[in-house]
């Protein structure tokens, strides 16, 4: 599980960690902000394309060649991205960064539902997902951080080394699993797959989870820095307490999770999310009550994610990679829409449109997570 963590952790912080290096990034290389934001792109596009067709090989080829492949390829990019002579080759060493480091994220999720038993595996995936809140939290900050101090090319000289330290940690201490498709065919793969009854309903409910999720966690900061006349420095311990509320809420939820019907803890922490942001972005309230919504929010939001993703685990257990390949296309997918839809409603209603998005998100993901309550069939393989 520690090496799991780590492994999110590091994967997470080698794509997002451009954010704090774009302004170096773009005086050093003589290109615009915006052109600069591009790298994030180029990075996260690939991952999010390739991560289906990365699940169907850790199918077929095991998760542990996968993993050590990933982070191996990242850590070797991330030094060539350091000696980039210019930007356009910064941007194809990023693009194959994204892509070969898809690999890793869907076949470390698998990993957790291979490796745990189904009455730890909310637990599990709890920390797993914890991954994501210590890249942003610690990862990030720490290679901004580096990249402050000595220059946005040993920021990317110092994640390779890590990811080196983790390929190295994977291929002594991972344990092989032996790959279940082998000699199936990606036609069958795919047709047991979409043959998981109400697959789509848990589709839709991850995909509109995840654009609640993005949509808070893109405009929050700007929501509480205009509503309060606050600076970005003045603003980093409300979202230090937010990072908290999530961590927090990825041990809770990974608890009940192991514990009560893991649909019903998505669909009532989806209910009660759409309600704490339509308070918090709709209710105009002083600082200390929205900081506590915003927190609540989170903490409630990354509660469901446990539940979810170990129940998704039971669902096709032989062909566990090529489903999450599917999950992780609509994170990716979310991430997206949460990103438009909250441009759009503050560009049309404000934040009180923020409010209504938020209602709506929720509301709908829980009402697509409705038929999962039933009872399932037992899966064919």
């Amino acid at each position: 599980m520690v090496l799991i963590t780590a492994g999110v952790t590091g994967i997470v912080t080698s794509v997002t960690m451009i954010g704090p290096l774009l302004v170096d990034i773009a005086r050093d290389l003589n290109v615009s902000l915006g052109q600069a934001g591009l790298l994030a792109a180029a990075a996260g596009v690939p991952q999010a394309l390739f991560s289906p067709f990365s699940g169907l090989l850790s199918d077929r080829l095991g998760r542990k060649p996968m993993i050590v492949m990933a982070f191996g390829s990242v850590a070797v990019l991330s030094v060539a991205a350091a000696l980039a002579p210019g930007f356009a080759a910064l941007v194809v060493v990023r693009f194959l960064a994204g892509l070969l480091g898809s690999l890793a994220p869907t076949s470390l999720m698998a990993s957790v539902g291979d490796l745990f038993p189904a009455e730890r595996r909310a637990r599990a995936m709890g920390w797993f997902n914890m991954g994501f809140s210590f890249a942003a939290i610690g990862g990030v900050p720490i290679m901004g951080a580096v990249g402050g101090a000595l220059g946005w090319r040993w920021a990317f000289v110092a994640i390779g080394l890590l990811m080196l330290l983790l390929t190295g940690s994977i291929w002594l201490w991972f344990p092989r699993i032996p790959p279940d498709a082998t000699g199936t065919s990606v036609l069958a793969t795919y047709r047991a797959v979409w043959g998981v009854p109400r697959l789509l309903n848990l589709l839709g409910a991850n995909l509109m989870e995840r654009s609640l999720f993005a949509m808070v966690a893109i405009y929050l900061p700007a929501f509480v820095m205009l509503s309060f006349h606050m600076t970005a420095v003045g603003v980093a311990p409300v979202l230090a307490l937010v990072a908290i509320g999530a961590i927090t809420g990825n041990v809770l939820g990974g608890r009940l999770g192991d514990r009560f019907h893991k649909p019903v803890i998505f669909v009532v922490a989806q209910v009660i999310s759409a309600g704490l942001g339509l308070a918090l972005f709709g209710a105009g309230l002083s600082l200390a009550p929205v900081v506590a919504l915003a927190i609540a929010l989170t903490l409630c939001n990354a509660a469901s994610r446990p539940a979810f993703l170990a129940y998704g685990s039971e669902l096709a257990p032989r062909q566990r990679g090529a489903l999450f390949g599917l999950i992780a296309l609509t994170n990716q997918s979310g991430l997206v829409i949460g990103a438009a839809v909250g441009a759009a409603a503050i560009g049309g209603g404000g934040y009180r449109g923020m409010a209504l998005a938020a209602l709506a998100q929720g509301a709908v993901a829980a009402g697509l997570a409705l038929p999962l309550l039933r009872p399932r069939r037992a899966a064919s393989v």
